[in-house]
């Protein structure tokens, strides 16, 4: 994988990012559209999941099926998450790379073309998407909304986020909510698609050996058209929490969940960010971790704990697995490990082992096209493009006394315990 892959600005809010290679047998497309993580969500959020299921010229799974059987099998996909403040909605389609095509096909312009035609030329039956169709989506999309409850792990995170980011855009759910869904209607569809395409900021992203810059032309063509009026997306970022707030919620689980919210002193995306995530993984990322080594498997007071940086928002959480007795123990040596950071209590073991494993994180992205891709894609939100082998390099750059100094700026805003209703522990659930 080349270092810098091909950028291109083909039309306003929209960039090109092509990354050509031979080294796959597959090739990927995604098309992301970032929004701002606000106002009714919901329509926004059942759009890529509709857009992908049939277009104009396929109106139906066994014409889409058989167009896709003729593009050697190609596979489409759509999801929708949040990244920092935005809404980001994606079309993505998997395929054979051209190097493969036995009559010397280009499938990849095959495949951006098919996804053009599915954002573009939706089937509008009316000029309203198809009523019955509509229902279907809002089913799933509603079970999709209600899984999240279904997972404590997941849910006590996604709470703690709420509650810590209270009248920050952060704290809104990317699917938006139940009520919303239930309202959404084949008009509000079709009134959430003319607003993707006029506003939203656009990245697609090409991996594979025939993800050249001419693709680019065709990205200009299909996006260049009056009315366009992309918004830019920003997040807020606080530096430094107040006074920390805690909450508890109580629900009939076995094995009580502990998330700890502290803001990273981040005043930006790229605010110190190389020595934030070497502190973040020294501090809670990974076996070599001293949440690991010290709370979870030398003091046995959690079933896991770790620290996961969220760097588009400067936001680090702690989650662990606790008994709902030892929150409070929990709680302290959490905090406890923290301060060693901060005092630069490092040792060269711990140094190296995280300098080599994210290290080898960013050099495992060149293994599939699908983490290339994953990789780009993200940074649909960002000023700018990175590269691993960028990033690599900017970790490797950093001193342990600049984890110290990263470490010192973390504040403690939120605590979220979510505590089993007996007080027992157990197996996580």
């Amino acid at each position: 994988m080349p270092t810098q892959p091909f950028i291109a600005q083909p039309a306003p809010g929209v960039r090109f990012c092509a990354v050509e290679t031979g080294r796959f047998k597959t090739g990927q497309i995604d098309i992301s559209f970032a929004l701002p993580l606000e106002g009714g969500l919901s329509p926004g959020a059942a759009l890529p999941y509709f857009l992908h299921r049939s277009c104009n010229r396929y109106r139906d799974f066994t014409l889409l099926n058989g167009r896709l059987a003729e593009l050697y099998g190609a596979s489409l996909a759509a999801s929708v998450k949040k990244v920092g403040e935005s809404q980001v909605l994606s079309l993505g389609i998997t395929f054979i790379d051209d190097r493969f095509a036995l009559a010397g096909e280009k499938i990849t312009e095959a495949c951006a073309g098919l996804l053009f035609e599915m954002i573009f030329e939706p089937y509008l039956p009316g000029g309203l998407f198809d009523a019955a169709a509509v229902e279907s989506e809002k089913r799933i999309l509603l079970e999709k909304y209600k899984s999240e409850f279904d997972d404590k792990r997941r849910y006590a995170l996604l709470q703690c986020a709420r509650l810590m980011c209270a009248g920050e855009r952060y704290s809104n759910n990317p699917l938006g909510s139940e009520d919303e869904i239930h309202a959404i209607t084949p008009m509000s569809l079709r009134s959430a698609w003319e607003y993707m395409l006029s506003a939203a900021t656009v990245q697609v992203t090409v991996v594979g050996s025939g993800a050249c810059g001419s693709l680019a032309q065709s990205v200009a063509e299909k996006f260049s058209f009056a009315g366009r009026q992309p918004v830019e997306p920003a997040a807020l970022f606080i530096e430094k929490a107040g006074a920390p707030r805690r909450f508890t919620e109580k629900q009939p689980v076995s094995q009580g969940k502990l998330v700890m919210g502290f803001r990273a002193g981040m005043k930006n995306e790229e605010d110190n960010a190389p020595a934030i995530r070497v502190m973040a993984d020294i501090f809670g990322g990974s076996t070599h971790s001293k949440l690991f080594t010290v709370v979870r498997e030398k003091m046995s007071l959690c079933y896991y704990c770790s620290a996961g940086l969220l760097s588009d928002k400067g936001i680090l959480f702690v989650q662990s697995g606790i008994q709902s007795e030892n929150s409070a123990l929990a709680e302290q040596a959490i905090l406890a490990q923290l301060e060693a950071v901060q005092g630069g209590q490092i040792t060269p073991e711990e140094y190296d082992a995280s300098q080599l494993s994210l290290r080898d994180r960013y050099a495992s992205l060149a293994d599939s096209s699908i983490a290339a891709l994953q990789w780009y894609a993200a940074q649909v939100t960002r000023k700018t493009i990175k590269t691993p082998e960028g990033e690599s390099e900017k970790i490797g750059k950093v001193t342990p006394a600049e984890v110290a100094q990263a470490a010192r700026a973390v504040s403690l805003d939120t605590v979220f315990m979510l505590e089993g209703e007996n007080g027992g522990g157990g197996n996580e659930d």
